[in-house]
């Protein structure tokens, strides 16, 4: 074998060995399937978490960079409209989340819906969409491609918990949604209207017959106290 040719097989087995790498690092995605997009801000998918429907919006070509249909966009829009706060830092495949309200995600094991999808062998995030042993089917964006029928947009794609290259987000005040936020401060509004029993009575009962009630329950205890010095003293012998 010439030189030229070793040089050129040596090249080729270099390659292909770093693209066996390649794959063997890449995350195990799998199942789901396709939604053709035929008009920009056209829904693919959707997630509702607690009464609140997120929608996973696409363009044909894709969507870059700020852009209201890349990934990202995604997980700022679902934790603004269900938790109220914005979503920074999801810039590249080893960041960890930030929130403006100051809370945070931390990396968990037991991924639940809303979590937030991280890739480490790209650039790319999503949110769990659904939760099956250590199945995991994420909702994202971005996430298309060319076919012969036109450009088309993968939906309820698969990742399993515990693959290396797929690491999952969890909020920290997870389940405080704007809904429970509204409801906690509710029912703190009642707790400061309504202080005391006594209050209670006064809006409820009127004068006249509160007092009868308290001359009711004066009798009940002097016959209480009587009927006991009586038993008392006749057990003394």
């Amino acid at each position: 074998m010439s030189s030229i040719k070793k040089q050129l097989f040596s090249t080729l087995v270099a390659l292909m060995m770093s693209g066996a790498l390649a794959c063997s690092a890449a995350a195990s995605v799998g199942g789901g399937s396709t939604v053709g997009i035929s008009y920009t801000g056209q829904t693919a998918d959707t997630i509702t978490f607690d009464g609140v429907r997120v929608e996973a919006k696409y363009s044909p070509g894709g969507g870059y960079g700020s852009s209201e249909y890349s990934c990202a966009a995604l997980v700022m829009k679902f934790y603004k409209q269900v938790y109220g706060f914005d979503v920074w830092n999801l810039s590249s495949s080893g960041s960890i989340p930030t929130c403006s309200n100051g809370a945070s995600f931390f990396l968990t094991n037991t991924p639940r819906v809303g979590d937030i999808v991280r890739f480490q062998d790209r650039t790319h995030w999503a949110l769990v969409k659904s939760v099956k042993g250590s199945t995991v089917t994420i909702i994202e964006q971005n996430w298309g491609y060319n076919a012969g029928s036109g450009y088309v947009a993968a939906v309820n794609r698969t990742v399993e918990v515990g693959d290396a290259q797929v690491s999952f987000l969890t909020y920290s005040d997870y389940g405080f949604t704007l809904a429970a936020q509204a409801k906690a401060q509710e029912q703190a509004k009642q707790a400061e209207e309504v202080t005391t029993w006594e209050e209670v009575l006064e809006q409820t009962i009127p004068a006249e017959e509160r007092l009868s009630i308290e001359k009711e329950d004066n009798l009940k205890a002097v016959a209480i106290d009587t009927a006991l010095e009586n038993t008392l003293g006749n057990s003394i012998v």
